[in-house]
């Protein structure tokens, strides 16, 4: 068996930005049309017109956030549509050995395959885009 979340609005976080990139639907739009009555058959093409992955990368460590110049920079790469911040310079965060890791960015990248746009993203993650000092 499988869990599947059912709702009656659209999903949050990068939901509305997968739907756009890989199939061109913009969700908001279909919800306008919906809420005002008009029928919602937005072109879908046979094929995803690209594969995205995106994560919240989490602090693998206790300390404070050193600086956010690296996640500033990583956001100018191809493939990279954003790295956003979750905390600022100097906060304390936590780390896995205390307690529920503290998010330090999320991160949502492209490619011209899933595992590649995977593969992307978890060779992102291993930079420290966001350093802790212990």
């Amino acid at each position: 068996p499988q869990l599947i979340e059912v709702n009656a609005r659209m999903g949050g976080g990068q939901i509305h930005e997968t739907n756009l990139r890989c199939w061109g639907v913009d969700l908001v739009e279909e919800t306008f049309f919906s809420s005002l009555g008009i029928p919602s058959r937005p072109p879908v093409p046979p094929q995803p017109m690209c594969a995205v992955a995106y994560c919240y990368i989490n602090a693998p460590a206790s300390g404070k956030v050193v600086g956010l110049e690296k996640l500033e920079e990583v956001v100018k790469r191809p493939n990279v549509v954003w790295a956003k911040p979750l905390v600022r310079p100097g906060v304390d965060v936590v780390g896995p050995e205390a307690g529920l890791p503290t998010w330090l960015c999320d991160l949502f990248v492209t490619g011209q395959s899933a595992k590649k746009a995977l593969a992307f993203l978890q060779d992102l993650e291993k930079e420290d885009l966001v350093p802790i000092r212990k």
